[in-house]
């Protein structure tokens, strides 16, 4: 036992301590929202109406076998969700930061980065469902590792490739404490659904918002996050 006991300190010495404290991080996201609640609720509701309720639309309706015409509008509701949804997620990253300007505009003004996370979300897509399918557990993995490469391109205009890279390296000890706290995002959405499906309203734009909390921690090589800039 003398022997080991050496080999456990050093072992422990070359092992941080990483932590994800959710309720700070909910807290903060959720004062953000409460100041700016019109203008987020403004924001997601236009998200909503005009990029998730005509792809579930779609969904539903589209016929057995698809015209040609339905597979057009297919992919125009799916170009028109993806543009929108980089848009929400630009203007939730910029509002936690308070002091960086942030307005309407934002949430379509993406033109040039469109293309780099187009062709990103579907090589995340392609990943996700290729490790879905081998067993569920390395499309869970995949998916936590390669989760931010939105912000990468939103912040960076990072090619998409590279934006993923970025998402993979800087994921690579927090791959638990990531998926407790996605767990902790699909619960909460989950529980805004339930109120008349107008709870994410308020959930969602509140869970984007504590994401790009993660993120600011993980492109700072924080320990513990958030970092006191995001604790009240």
């Amino acid at each position: 036992m003398r022997l080991l006991q050496p080999k456990l300190i050093v072992l422990h010495s070359v092992m941080p301590n990483r932590n994800i404290d959710i309720p700070p991080l909910f807290k903060y996201s959720y004062q953000v929202f409460k100041e700016h609640a019109s203008f987020v609720i403004g924001v997601a509701t236009t998200f909503f109406i005009l990029g998730i309720v005509p792809q579930i639309y779609m969904v539903l309706y589209t016929p057995p076998e698809p015209t040609t015409e339905s597979q057009i509008i297919s992919i125009i509701v799916l170009l028109v969700q993806l543009f929108l949804s980089l848009g929400f997620t630009k203007v939730m990253l910029y509002l936690i930061d308070r002091e960086r300007p942030v307005d309407v505009n934002d949430l379509i003004n993406n033109g040039s980065v469109f293309f780099s996370y187009f062709v990103a979300y579907f090589m995340y897509f392609l990943a996700v469902a290729a490790g879905l399918f081998l067993l569920v557990i390395p499309g869970i993995y995949l998916a936590i590792r390669l989760l931010f490469y939105p912000y990468y391109i939103i912040e960076y205009g990072d090619p998409s490739y590279i934006a993923l890279q970025k998402s993979w390296y800087a994921t690579e000890e927090w791959t638990l404490e990531l998926f407790v706290f996605g767990a902790c995002v699909l619960i909460l959405n989950l529980l805004g659904a339930l109120i008349f499906g107008i709870g994410v309203i308020v959930t969602y734009p509140i869970t984007t918002m504590a994401t790009a909390i993660v993120f600011k921690g993980l492109e700072q090589e924080a320990k513990e996050i958030p970092t006191s800039k995001y604790e009240l």
